[in-house]
């Protein structure tokens, strides 16, 4: 669970630490005081994309930091493991800054993380529903992801399965047409291919080719130099008094006398030997000579075969080995093309054995969909009779897309409501209202999160078309829920903010000619006056105030 937020530089808040325990907490406040921007501070911190208008003006970056409480959460500590962060774990650190320049920097527990691994992270940690998400439960398209989510465990081996083999026989397909939607097509790649593949073959390019060019160029348009360095040095070597010459001279005088001492014979034979090898040498560099000659046909070829070798990787890639490897792969492309009747027959055999094996899976995970939907709908079900809709009835009606494989397998799914007693079971968008939609998301986010573990839940001002009694059913379940898991809501509900374990106020107030956010945990003695406030009493009403009290007294003595 969260134990401490740091927010600072957010919007109207430029320093907020808060102290937040387990059990229920609710933020309360007027409209636009700033409730919202300590969620946004709070789904910065959990990864979500930051905009710079987060930025508090004049700022230069904002920064959030949350420090949770994974004790007892081996899955948390498993994942962390699994990204190379070091933890202890009892307490995990996550930092986020946001620059005005658009640059990001998120840090766990001290460690530099892309926001796609922290993803992985912080989805074990918290569930964030704002305020208006229960109007996605219209989308039908969101249907089949909640229905998933519920046993996702269960779920995802059979999903990874299904995909695995939908990618296979979607790969297959491809090298049946490489994925063109008519034969004129085809034929045109085919042109395309044998057209890449003469030009390269013709050329006849070598890996290694074009480094052994510039050095022959290198030497070819320095030749001159080479000539005269080259004559220069046989000159010295060889000539009339050269060093082979004299070289020759003094092993002719050791030789005199290398057998009277073994110091004499040792100098005598290293001279020997080098003097051969300096006469091998001087052979060498007077044939290195003959073979300087400049030659400026020569270097036009070598220019013309360069420009050709370019012109290639213009086109294929940027060295010569890249070029081969194109013309590799451009090769099995237009075999695959251009098969013989066999490969194609073999293509299509495992096209069907693929098609089939999808078809088993997608069975399978239809099977544990069908499943998981009648759990969830009947514990939701039960979660809505406790929030005020004691008649509801909620099903899931499952279409087959078509007999093809599909990413993701081959389910439509629709969630259905009966809200009251002898109704039809309809689409939700077709008998939902505010009220209720805010109700089911309820209902199955508790069911939900009851299932995965995630210990902190967050609504944002979720009780959209709800008063009365249902309110304080809505407050009531949170409570309950609270039992299991952290849960800090957002309300303007007198009834919900009735429940809260911990309550804070959010205000906002000038301060050296700017507004400022700030936040209060509220004593016992201080929070019937808030919820008079939310009631729309006149300040110091007494019997607001009275009957404020007399709501919390009775919250905190309902049965959960």
């Amino acid at each position: 669970m969260i134990e401490r937020l740091i927010i600072e530089n957010v919007a109207l808040i430029e320093k907020l630490d808060l102290e937040i325990g387990s059990g229920f907490t609710v933020l309360t406040g007027e409209t636009g005081a700033g409730k919202s921007i300590i969620i946004d501070g709070i789904e910065l911190v959990l990864g979500a994309r930051g905009s710079r208008e987060l930025i508090s003006y004049g700022k230069q970056k904002c920064r959030v930091e949350a420090l949770f409480d994974i004790k007892d959460k081996p899955e948390i500590c498993a994942v962390l493991d699994g990204l190379g962060i070091p933890s202890d774990g009892e307490e995990l650190s996550i930092t986020r800054e946001l620059a005005v320049n658009g640059k990001s920097l998120c840090r766990v527990n001290g460690v530099i993380l892309p926001l796609v691994s922290l993803k992985k992270v912080t989805d074990l940690l918290v569930d964030v529903h704002g305020q208006h998400e229960h109007q996605s439960l219209l989308d039908e398209s969101n249907h089949l992801g909640v229905i998933d989510a519920y046993t996702w465990d269960a779920i995802s081996p059979l999903l990874d399965r299904v995909n695995a083999l939908y990618s296979e026989y979607a790969e297959t397909a491809r090298k049946l047409n490489s994925g063109f939607l008519s034969e004129a097509e085809r034929e045109r790649r085919i042109d395309i291919l044998k057209y890449q593949i003469n030009e390269i073959e013709k050329a006849s390019l070598k890996a290694d080719e074009e480094d052994r060019i510039n050095e022959e160029l290198k030497i070819l348009t320095n030749a001159e130099r080479i000539s005269e360095s080259l004559a220069s040095a046989s000159e010295l070597l060889t000539s009339e008094g050269g060093a082979v010459q004299e070289l020759k001279a003094a092993v002719d005088k050791l030789s005199k006398i290398s057998d009277l001492s073994a110091s004499f014979g040792e100098v005598y034979s290293r001279l020997n030997d080098l003097y051969y090898e300096v006469e091998d040498a001087a052979y060498s560099v007077r044939d290195l000579g003959l073979d300087s000659d400049f030659d400026p046909r020569r270097i036009d070829e070598l220019e013309t075969r360069l420009d050709v070798i370019d012109g290639l990787k213009h086109k294929y890639g940027r060295t010569a080995s890249e070029v081969l490897e194109f013309a590799e792969n451009a090769s099995r492309e237009l075999a695959e093309l251009t098969g013989d009747a066999d490969l194609r027959l073999a293509l299509e055999k495992k096209k069907a054995a693929l098609k089939a094996e999808y078809a088993h899976a997608a069975a399978k995970l239809t099977e544990a969909r069908k499943a998981s939907a009648g759990r969830l709908c009947s514990l939701a079900e039960q979660q809505l009779k406790e929030l005020g809709m004691k008649k509801a009835r909620l099903s899931a009606e499952f279409r087959m897309i078509d007999d093809e494989p599909h990413e993701g397998g081959s389910d439509e799914v629709s969630l259905l409501l009966s809200a009251n007693e002898g109704e039809p079971l309809k689409p939700l968008s077709k008998v939902a209202s505010g009220g209720e939609l805010s109700r089911i998301m309820l209902a199955l986010k508790t069911v939900i999160t009851d299932a995965d573990g995630i210990p902190t839940l967050i609504f944002d001002e979720v009780d959209t078309g709800i008063s009365g009694s249902t309110a304080n059913t809505v407050g009531l379940r949170m409570k309950k829920i609270a039992g299991k898991h952290q849960v800090l809501c957002v309300t303007h509900l007198p009834q919900i903010a009735a429940f809260a374990d911990t309550h804070f106020v959010v205000s906002k107030h000038e301060e050296n000619g700017r507004t400022v956010t700030n936040v209060k945990r509220l004593s016992d003695e201080e929070r019937p006056a808030e919820l008079a406030r939310i009631m729309g009493a006149e300040t110091g009403s007494a019997a607001a105030v009275s009957h404020a009290a007399e709501l919390i007294k009775k919250a905190s003595e309902a049965k959960l």
